[in-house]
């Protein structure tokens, strides 16, 4: 015991919190695809701060792609996903660069209404009708990369990109996924060698880890009854919410 409270350093009301916080993120996750970092990054930075807490962040959503890689192989349209997740990897080494030239908060603001705006225009039935080419899917992942790397925020422009197009729910939602896994497994990396992964990451992840999967499990089968139309509505609703949050944060 004496061990366990020298290594864990949540108080009983933060582990109630940010488990219960990551149940309602992975009802998100597992409905849209997306959407779970975002609901959990601000409660969880306020308890253990951003240096802990973005590592457990990336761990948790790992354990969550994992969980829903199976059904997003069966769906997925491969000749979208690999350009979005090549240029996604070459943009966050880009976007990391950028870190010591760009304004993060300026660079936030600019996403979050570009999002709201998207998100509203698109929510009246507008679609993008034309054909999605390799060159359109690199750009579009390289952008949300870019994004990341420089402002940890860029989910949401690979998000907008697939939305706007004519695919499925089921295509969509599957590209998420997988674009997620590709850009989180770069993102691994570079935490690993920038020494931000350790044991503390487990510990911060652990209380969180059983209430995101039970969450995500239950979001996956709701996802498995809704409409194509109500997935993108539902979607986009996410995205405007996330968006002003963000703004605001």
């Amino acid at each position: 015991m004496e061990w366990l409270q020298a290594n864990y350093e949540l108080t009983a009301f933060d582990t109630i919190l940010v488990a219960a916080t990551a149940f309602v993120a992975g009802l998100m996750r597992g409905f849209s695809g997306f959407g779970a970092a975002l609901t959990i990054a601000p409660v969880l930075a306020v308890a253990v701060g951003p240096r802990a807490a973005i590592p457990a962040i990336l761990f948790l959503m790992l354990a969550t792609s994992a969980q829903l890689a199976p059904r997003a192989i069966r769906d997925v349209n491969w000749p979208t996903v690999v350009p979005l997740s090549v240029g996604g990897a070459i943009g966050i080494l880009i976007g990391a660069w950028m870190l010591i030239v760009v304004d993060q908060e300026l660079v936030k603001k600019s996403i979050s209404v570009t999002v709201i705006f998207f998100a509203i225009v698109m929510l009246t039935g507008w679609r993008y009708r034309g054909s999605v080419g390799p060159l359109m899917s690199g750009f579009a992942g390289w952008l949300g990369g870019l994004i990341s790397g420089v402002a940890a925020a860029g989910g949401p422009a690979v998000i907008i990109f697939l939305l706007a197009g004519p695919e499925s729910a089921a295509r969509n939602r599957a590209a998420i996924i997988l674009y997620f896994i590709f850009t989180q497994a770069v993102a691994l990396v570079v935490y690993w060698f920038g020494g931000l992964i350790t044991l503390k990451t487990f510990w911060v992840a652990l209380p969180m880890l059983p209430t995101i999967m039970l969450g995500t499990w239950i979001g996956e089968k709701m996802f498995g009854k809704a409409s194509d139309e109500l997935y993108r509505r539902i979607a986009l609703i996410f995205l405007l919410a996330i968006g002003l949050s963000t703004f605001f944060a």
